[in-house]
């Protein structure tokens, strides 16, 4: 069951973290690169940790972007290391200089999300209490790439929750969010 949802996980990672987006409403400045002390302290910070750890391969930031053990359950269930495949995937031919929050949305009803639908597939991946988890939010990233002369932007949406006024990463993204 473990290995079936570690799978699910990596292919909703696959399918959903790289979206490239047209324009915005106001052009995005990159932000300091997030701390170990900040990573779980907002779902902004905890989003923009997960994609700069991949990004600059920091492992020890990304395994705080989850949980205490629930990497090491998953790999254990599955018998893969997740970082490394995340890693993989995302390697690119071009220089990352930096990311910024570029936006985020409550996961609620009055969003037009069903939350606790939301709520219980986080508890069935993660074994916590529904009544543990506290807000959710969808989270936009956006990614400064250059390479040679040329420069590029991409938003990534993360879905990320609070759990025991900590932040944390859902194995899973959504793209179709208006911003």
């Amino acid at each position: 069951m473990r290995k079936t949802l570690s799978a699910i996980a990596l292919i909703l990672v696959l399918v959903f973290g790289f979206t490239a987006c047209g324009s915005k409403s106001k052009d995005p400045q990159i932000e300091p690169q997030v701390t170990m002390d900040q990573v779980n302290t907002s779902g902004e910070y905890v989003a923009r940790a997960y994609i700069e750890s991949l990004f600059t391969d920091n492992r020890a930031m990304f395994d705080k972007c989850y949980p205490e053990g629930f990497l090491d359950k998953l790999g254990e269930s599955s018998g893969d290391d997740l970082y490394t495949q995340y890693r993989n995937v995302m390697k690119i031919d071009a220089v990352v200089n930096g990311t910024a929050s570029t936006g985020y949305k409550d996961y609620t009803i009055a969003n037009g999300y069903d939350e606790a639908s939301m709520r219980s597939g986080i508890c069935l991946l993660t074994g916590l209490e529904y009544s543990s988890v506290g807000r959710i939010q969808i989270q936009k990233v956006t990614v400064f790439f250059s390479k040679d002369t040329e420069s590029a932007t991409a938003d990534f949406y993360y879905v990320v929750y609070e759990l025991n006024g900590s932040w944390y990463m859902l194995e899973g993204c959504q793209k179709d969010v208006a911003f």
